[in-house]
């Protein structure tokens, strides 16, 4: 019989272990005789099955269209008699999902994890992570916070299906500021108080799938995940007879700190591997089941999809946190212990209490501030924004291009995140630490080319006098100064140099000596200095079938050819003809900035000019 209902237990892996009261006015109705299935159709479901369904005196609740199935709330007894029917290929139960708890430490210091996988470094090159949306699929995101809000842009709950996902539980808070809390210096006066996320300044989603106790539904996460591909959800709130719809955001990447030690349902993994193919970034913790020994495969899903990043946690050191999962899945491990992060309000249920300064403000209608609050956490689920960090970084820097023609980048990050891991434990891919731990130093390195630019001067005489046709020299670079004494060195390495400029036989008066200058100089790379002239620069970004293109438009240059610098590096040498089209190659979202130069010579250069997708 092709029609089945698989009974499954689910327990969702959450880190931060607290308590909230819930008003459970919208809570969805249990009935130990009513169960919370989905059911599988041959073709895409609309009215005709939901009147199907509540024929059978059941309840649709989520209808899709990444696959054909509904999540509904049907009379047991009814399962035998819609299994019959033609249309129906399957029903199985919609798990619910629980929240579990781990200890915590006050060791360490503000975000250290972000400081260990070395984010700073991208940082320094205004690599951000800007315009790059993450989602967060988890129990809400105090969005007034004052590190999340200058990033926040928007989500959906899930749960009790409205648009305010703001969080009660604490959790998604606290995976958010991870992910993308911003470097906003906010001048508080403790050290103990303030992070900076990895992505900076990331677009921030809050995706709603738990309610005020953590306690949510598979149902909803798959939900969440077709609403991060940027379709039109349909939802149909309990006894509506009408599907109400909420219209997607295209995500680049979400992060899921939750799971279960069984399999999610088949509903699930068709979502998660469409999701994946049509190329969004999918990270999860990897569980919070491992032992000390770190023996056994003990991973939980959804970070056992071959469609899944998995991350396993690290401590301080660099060893595996006792409690991180094991197994074959791992992928990559980051930073998941004693890790200091925003927090929704005051409170906790457990130690170490939240600390709050500033100017607070009551979101919970507690009567008490809530609004800049801060709290340690351990677990996968603090390991895994870290990854999900990283991969808007990568997005977002504008360096990695669709070198398989497949359309999307995704699998470039994903692969690059692996290569460039820092190996731990056992030599290779291991059960422990997966490919290792995710470095966004040694991920860039890989991708950025070596910065080059100009070195150049003048060589004179005693008297001031240019010395014509000297030969300069540094290393194994050389060159020969013109009619007024001048040198260039072009394309050379970033770095310190000793010039030498040797003029064999000048006489300089009445001395005869050989004219010798030995000096120490910085190169001018990126041409960052070089001198502004009336040349000006204008972007326009668009897309053609997804893919980012931008179009430059520029006046004022004179030389014969200019450079097109994106990023602060030279992408390519064009005629002065006053328009170039960048064709970035690669779909997504990102900020790029060009700035044109004169090639050749001392070179003058545009303003620079940005567009964001």
């Amino acid at each position: 019989m092709k029609n089945s209902i698989a009974i499954l237990g689910l327990a969702l892996l959450i880190a931060l272990p607290v308590s909230a009261s819930t008003s459970f006015a919208a809570v969805k109705p249990q009935n130990n005789n009513v169960v919370k299935v989905f059911i599988h159709f041959a073709d895409t479901p609309g009215k005709s099955e939901w009147g199907l369904i509540r024929a059978f005196g059941g309840t649709v609740t989520n209808s899709y269209s990444i696959i054909p199935a509904v999540a509904a709330e049907i009379p047991e007894s009814a399962i035998e008699g819609l299994s019959r029917n033609p249309s129906v290929t399957a029903i199985e139960e919609d798990h619910k999902v629980e929240a579990t708890a781990i200890t915590y430490d006050t060791e360490y210091s503000n975000a250290w994890g972000v400081e260990r996988i070395e984010s700073g470094v991208a940082h320094e090159q205004n690599y951000k992570g800007q315009g790059v949306k993450i989602g967060i699929i988890d129990s809400g995101i105090n969005y007034n916070h004052p590190e999340l809000a200058p990033n926040y842009k928007g989500g959906y709950d899930f749960y009790y299906y409205d648009l305010d996902p703001m969080d009660v539980y604490g959790h998604g808070t606290h995976v958010a500021g991870t992910a993308c809390a911003a470097d906003n210096d906010n001048g508080v006066a403790s050290p103990k108080l303030g992070v900076v996320g990895v992505a900076p300044e990331c677009d921030l989603y809050s995706l709603r799938v738990l309610n005020d106790d953590g306690v949510g539904y598979e149902s909803d996460i798959i939900s969440a995940i077709e609403w991060s591909l940027g379709r039109e959800v349909t939802l149909l709130p309990w006894g509506s007879t009408l599907g109400t719809t909420s219209q997607g955001v295209r995500m680049d990447v979400v992060n899921l700190s939750l799971g279960s030690s069984q399999a999610y349902s088949q509903a699930s993994e068709q979502t998660f591997a469409e999701a994946a193919n049509e190329g969004l970034i999918i990270v999860a913790a990897a569980g919070n089941s491992g032992n000390v020994a770190g023996k056994g495969t003990n991973t939980i899903y959804p970070a056992n999809y071959d469609s899944v990043i998995a991350v396993g946690a690290t401590k301080q050191g660099d060893t595996r946190a006792s409690f991180s999962s094991t197994g074959p899945k791992v992928e990559l491990v980051a930073p998941g212990e004693s890790i200091y992060s925003t927090w929704n309000d005051n409170q906790g249920y457990y130690d170490p209490q939240p600390v709050c300064t500033g100017i607070l403000t009551n979101i919970n209608g507690d009567g008490q501030p809530d609004g800049e609050c801060y709290k340690y956490g351990s677990g996968t689920s603090m390991a895994s924004p870290h990854v999900a960090g990283v991969a808007a970084l990568l997005i977002g820097s504008g360096l990695i291009h669709d070198n398989n023609n497949n359309g999307m980048i995704s699998d470039e990050v994903r692969s690059l995140m692996q290569s460039t891991a820092i190996d731990l434990g056992a030599s290779g891919r291991d059960d422990k630490y997966g490919f290792g731990l995710v470095n966004v130093k040694d991920a860039l390195n890989a991708v950025t080319p070596v910065a080059t630019g100009v070195l150049d001067g003048f060589v004179t005489d005693e008297s001031s006098s240019p010395i014509v046709g000297a030969v300069v020299t540094t290393g194994a670079y050389s060159a020969t100064t013109n009619g007024v004494g001048y040198y260039l060195i072009s394309d050379i390495a970033v770095g310190s140099y000793t010039v030498t400029a040797n003029a064999s036989g000048y006489t300089a008066g009445s001395s005869g000596a050989m004219i010798t200058e030995n000096t120490t100089t910085s190169v001018n790379f990126g041409l960052a200095t070089a001198p502004v002239v009336d040349i000006a620069l204008t972007t326009v970004g668009y897309k053609v079938k997804g893919v980012m293109k931008a179009d430059l438009s520029w006046s004022g240059a004179t030389s014969g050819n200019v450079d097109v610098y994106r990023n602060g590096s030279v992408i390519t040498t064009t005629a002065n003809d006053g328009a170039y089209t960048d064709n970035i190659n690669q779909k997504g979202s990102g900020t790029f900035t060009y700035k044109i130069c004169e090639a050749g010579g001392i070179s003058a250069c545009s303003n620079e000019s940005a567009v964001t997708f």
